[in-house]
């Protein structure tokens, strides 16, 4: 079984200028993803798929592999990551020669994924009982408190009927939310599907501190924080 970490790491971001160079705790966002991901003794090679040129030079550095350029069209703030994880595979395989067997998505967005979570979830995926494994966190807020917001101006409960579902707290330790901090799958059965997610899903747990995220830069500055404050 050869897996093959991708780590999509493109040069623009509106929410925070230049993202995956940003430094937490010292450390750029792209360089603490490869470095989870080189740390994994399951993950046999990491590769960086970036349009920018500073941002592969970094991964090079790193120690990830930049055998190519992301295509400029792959690269702008409304393309989904599924077009891009379909490139980045085509074209590894075709300048490598090498075909893995499973893909491990690591989204350098997440700054504290401990390369421990990436073990879990290949070993998960190893047992066989799935066709993909997800990271997942709890939900830290209850569903019946959801609205939508109407065209009217007014709000709709995303649940229609709060007061029958999750009314219990025991109800509520068996919801989870995806934590984007790894997302492990077959190569055969994504090229084939083109889904991420693929029934029966496995799953690991991460923590709060695990499951931060970078979207903004109020985000970046708490994560700077945590960094500091616990030293990682």
């Amino acid at each position: 079984m050869s897996v093959l970490a991708i780590i999509p790491a493109r040069g623009g971001s509106k929410g925070v200028p230049r993202k995956n160079l940003r430094l937490v705790g010292g450390k750029s966002l792209l360089v603490r993803s490869v470095e989870s991901a080189r740390q994994c003794p399951l993950i046999d090679n990491v590769l960086v798929t970036t349009e920018d040129e500073e941002i592969a030079r970094a991964a090079a550095v790193a120690g990830a592999e930049v055998p190519f350029l992301r295509p400029a069209e792959l690269a702008g703030d409304i393309i989904a990551t599924i077009p891009v994880l379909d490139h980045a595979v085509t074209a590894y395989e075709e300048a490598t020669g090498r075909r893995p067997t499973v893909l491990v998505l690591i989204e350098a967005t997440v700054p504290f994924r401990r390369s421990e979570l990436l073990t879990a979830a290949i070993e998960r995926y190893r047992q066989g009982d799935c066709r993909s494994v997800i990271s997942v966190c709890p939900l830290e807020r209850k569903p019946q408190n959801i609205f939508v917001k109407g065209d009217a101006g007014h709000l709709e409960r995303y649940i229609k009927s709060p007061l029958e579902t999750f009314t219990r707290r025991q109800d509520m330790e068996h919801l989870c939310r995806l934590s984007s901090g790894v997302y492990v799958v077959g190569r055969g059965d994504f090229m084939d599907s083109r889904k991420l997610v693929l029934e029966p899903t496995g799953y690991v747990e991460t923590s709060a501190r695990e499951s931060i995220n970078i979207d903004d830069e109020l985000d970046l500055m708490l994560a700077d924080l945590v960094a500091r404050t616990y030293g990682i």
